[in-house]
């Protein structure tokens, strides 16, 4: 099976290497992030990995499975999703302090959607591996985390029943 290292390198993701203070310093700016206290994002700080990618790159594709998710911190991507006729559809532009793909990374299922860089992003990720580790190692800041992941995944549930109730009335 291709590492995630091995499918980023075919798709044109980069490794960055930052520093500790760098990478507390851009989970600070992040949604999830300003959820932790200053000690909780230090440990946080050492189960991501940073990356970045140009415009037109692929982060994931829709069927992949879904190892990862990200937090953006510059840049923005899109999300789309292929509909029955196999088109690209634009559901959601992700910009800087946003997480994206953690719906398929908590369930473990594959991707529902495609994330394509639309300007030079840089994000960060937390790997099945990490968060496994997070839930051994420090198992009251993985339940924090796992409980941010969810009130975000509820925060965009209801705002999609808004935009489908509004729909279904027109």
């Amino acid at each position: 099976m291709e590492s995630l290292r091995e499918r980023f390198k075919k798709e044109g993701v980069e490794s960055v290497d930052m520093k500790m203070p760098e990478r507390l310093a851009l989970l600070e700016k992040t949604r999830l992030g300003s959820g932790f206290s200053s000690s909780e994002l230090q440990m946080l700080a050492c189960y991501i990995d940073p990356w970045q990618a140009k415009p037109g790159t692929y982060i994931c594709r829709q069927g992949d499975e879904s190892e990862f998710f990200c937090l953006i911190c510059r840049g923005r991507v899109e999300v789309l999703r292929d509909d029955f006729q196999h088109a690209h559809k634009e559901i959601a532009t992700i910009g800087p302090g946003q997480t994206v793909g953690e719906m398929a990374f908590l369930d473990g299922d594959f991707r529902s959607a495609s994330v394509v860089v639309e300007t030079p992003v840089l994000f960060l990720i937390i790997n099945r591996k990490q968060f496994n580790l997070m839930a051994e190692d420090t198992p009251q800041l993985w339940g924090k985390l796992l409980m941010g992941l969810t009130i975000t995944i509820i925060k965009r549930l209801r705002q999609t029943s808004g935009i489908l109730a509004e729909y279904l009335q027109s």
